[in-house]
C-alpha cells in the first residue's frame, strides 16, 4: 500500500481529482438546486451547522437556535449568489489570494499522503549531513581582558599574561559577566555568548594549554581548552522524525512547483507592459 502511495501517477491523479472538487466548491454551491433561484440546504450542510455549534458553545443547538443557523446560511448564500452575478468576486485580490490558498492546500494535502520508505529517508539523510550533523562541542576555561584598560598594545600585556598562566601562576583578567569555564557547550551557545566565529577560533586551539589572546566582540581571551568533540551524524534511527519532516517539506515545495509548472503550461501568458517601461528598456537595450 505504501508503494502505491510513492507512485507519482497517483500523486497527479489525485491533485487532478482536487482540483476539479475546488473547481466545484468555487463555481456550484452544495446547495444549489435546480436553477440559481433555487437553495437546497442538504441534511449534511445542517449537520456541519450545528457541530460546529456544539464546538463552540459545548451544548446542542436548540430548535430556534438551529432555525437561525440555517435562516443565516440561506442569507449568506443568497449574498453569495448576487456578488457572484454582480461579478464582485472578480479583481478583488483577497478573494484570488484565497481561493490560491485553498488550491495550495490541496496539494499540499495530497503531498501528506506520501509516506517514504527507510531507503528513501537514509538517501535524504546523506545528501544533507550538514542539516542533521549535530554541533560540535567545547570544554574550555577563558580569561576576559577589555583591550581599552590596557594601554596601546593590548595584545603585548595579555601575552604578559599568557607566560604567567603557562608558568602556573594566577592572571586575574578584567571584570565582566561572561563566564569563567564551559561545559560542554555547542558551538551556537560559544558564538551566542561570544559573537559569531568565536568558535572557529576554538578550532584552532590545541587541547590542554593555555593559549591567545583569542579576539571576540567583547575583547580579548586567553583559553584552556579542555575537550573538543567533533560533530556526528547521527543514525536514521535517531532523528527519524526530524529527517521526514524535512524531507516532507521538500517533497511539498517541489510539489508546489511540478504544479505550478503543469497550470502555467495550459495559458499562453501575454505581458503587456505600460508605454513609459517599454520605452525605457528599448532605450536600455540601444545604449
Amino acid at each position: 500500500m505504501k508503494k502505491i502511495f510513492r507512485e507519482p501517477l497517483l500523486h497527479f491523479l489525485l491533485i487532478g481529482v482536487g482540483l476539479f472538487f475546488v473547481y466545484r466548491l468555487v463555481n456550484h454551491s452544495d446547495t444549489a438546486g435546480d436553477s440559481d433561484q433555487r437553495i437546497v440546504i442538504t441534511a449534511g450542510r445542517i449537520e456541519q451547522l450545528t457541530t460546529a455549534f456544539e464546538k463552540t458553545w459545548q451544548r446542542p443547538a436548540t430548535d430556534e437556535e438551529l432555525k437561525g443557523l440555517i435562516d443565516e446560511f440561506a442569507l449568506e448564500e443568497v449574498y453569495y449568489r448576487q456578488a457572484l452575478a454582480m461579478g464582485i468576486d472578480r479583481d478583488d485580490t483577497i478573494i484570488r489570494r484565497r481561493l490560491r490558498q485553498k488550491m495550495e492546500f490541496l496539494t499540499d494535502d495530497v503531498a501528506s499522503l506520501v509516506e517514504p520508505s527507510d531507503e528513501e529517508l537514509a538517501a535524504y539523510l546523506a545528501e544533507h549531513e550538514d542539516t542533521f550533523r549535530e554541533s560540535p562541542t567545547y570544554t574550555f576555561r577563558q580569561v576576559y581582558f577589555d583591550p581599552e584598560k590596557h594601554g596601546d598594545t593590548p595584545r603585548a600585556r595579555v601575552a604578559e599574561k599568557l607566560v604567567a598562566l603557562r608558568a602556573g601562576q594566577t592572571a586575574v583578567g578584567n571584570a565582566s559577566l561572561l563566564p569563567q569555564s564551559f561545559d560542554v557547550a555547542t558551538r551556537q551557545v560559544v558564538d551566542g555568548t561570544f559573537g559569531g566565529g568565536f568558535s572557529l577560533q576554538l578550532d584552532e586551539l590545541t587541547i590542554g594549554d593555555w593559549q591567545g589572546p583569542v579576539r571576540s566582540g567583547l575583547g580579548l581571551h586567553l583559553i584552556f581548552l579542555e575537550t573538543r568533540a567533533e560533530g556526528r551524524l547521527p543514525q536514521l534511527a535517531e532523528i527519524r522524525r526530524v529527517v521526514q519532516r524535512e524531507w516532507s517539506n521538500d517533497k511539498r515545495i517541489a510539489n508546489h512547483r511540478r504544479v505550478n509548472d503543469r497550470l502555467l503550461a495550459e495559458y499562453e501568458i501575454v505581458i503587456e507592459w505600460p508605454q513609459e517601461k517599454a520605452v525605457t528598456g528599448q532605450s536600455d537595450k540601444e545604449e
